[in-house]
């Protein structure tokens, strides 16, 4: 975990945490405070004037939405090397981040960007992975890629003798994220072994599916059937309304190239 990434993290993690003290941290990173004001500028807020102070910025945000931004650039900066692999590995999570919060929002699930934030790092297991064995990882995308009812907890068993969720979720207890965090990344292939907050766990494995059916990242399967699977019934989607939700979602991923520029 970068630096400034973790000190600012820690401060969110704080309910006593002032504004002044985040917007302080914030600004030793140029980058990361750059991000941070081009998003508050965004039409995703609609500030009718011009946002040029850090400290506005932070305020206009809220707390929520700057962990989401804080963790989006943590992951950016994992993807050192930019090429098919991390193309693709880097527009799965970010579209299963957006896909989530979507779905949270038309199920009325609370805590929309602890949605964003699941789906965004629910794969980080793949990215250390691409980190340390670049090579061995390619060739399990690419299997993947190539063989659509091959999935990647399969190839990388048998590539690695475990797989990407395992090593997530490793992750995430090491760099201290919340139980309910860490149990959706390590449970979003296997949703009914969830037990602290289930419902989050199968948001997240109902959005990685949406994202294979839509072809957002390197599993492209246009022709799977999301009423067969445990998470769409217990999210209580039926024909019609998964038909609807398709349509929105569709609609959000062909805004994605504009949404991964923020």
């Amino acid at each position: 975990m970068p630096h400034v990434a973790s000190m600012v993290l820690q401060k969110l993690g704080n309910p006593n945490t002032s504004p002044k003290e985040l917007h302080q941290n914030i600004s030793t990173d140029q980058a990361l405070a750059a991000r941070v004001l081009k998003v508050a500028n965004s039409p995703l807020y609609g500030c009718s004037r011009a946002i040029n102070r850090l400290s506005d910025a932070v305020v206009i945000m809220g707390l929520d939405s700057l962990r989401s931004l804080v963790m989006s650039s943590v992951m950016q900066d994992l993807f050192k090397s930019f090429g098919l692999t991390e193309k693709l590995l880097w527009e799965h999570s970010f579209g299963c981040a957006a896909i989530s919060k979507h779905v949270a929002k038309v199920i009325r699930y609370p805590k929309v960007e602890e949605a964003f934030l699941a789906g965004l790092l629910h794969d980080i297991g793949k990215v250390v992975l691409n980190l340390k064995l670049p090579e061995k990882t390619r060739q399990v995308v690419q299997e993947v890629y190539n063989n659509p009812g091959i999935g990647f907890p399969e190839a990388e068993q048998e590539m690695f003798g475990f797989n990407h969720a395992q090593v997530g979720r490793l992750i995430a207890r090491k760099w201290n994220f919340a139980e309910v965090i860490e149990e959706a990344i390590g449970c979003h292939h296997e949703p009914r072994q969830a037990q602290v907050l289930p419902v989050l766990t199968v948001i997240v494995n109902f959005s990685n599916l949406l994202c294979h059916k839509l072809e957002v990242g390197p599993t492209r399967n246009p022709d799977l059937d999301l009423l067969q699977f445990d998470s769409t019934r217990l999210l209580r989607f039926n024909e019609e309304s998964l038909d609807k939700l398709l349509e929105q979602v569709g609609m959000l991923m062909a805004e994605k190239d504009s949404l991964l520029a923020l």
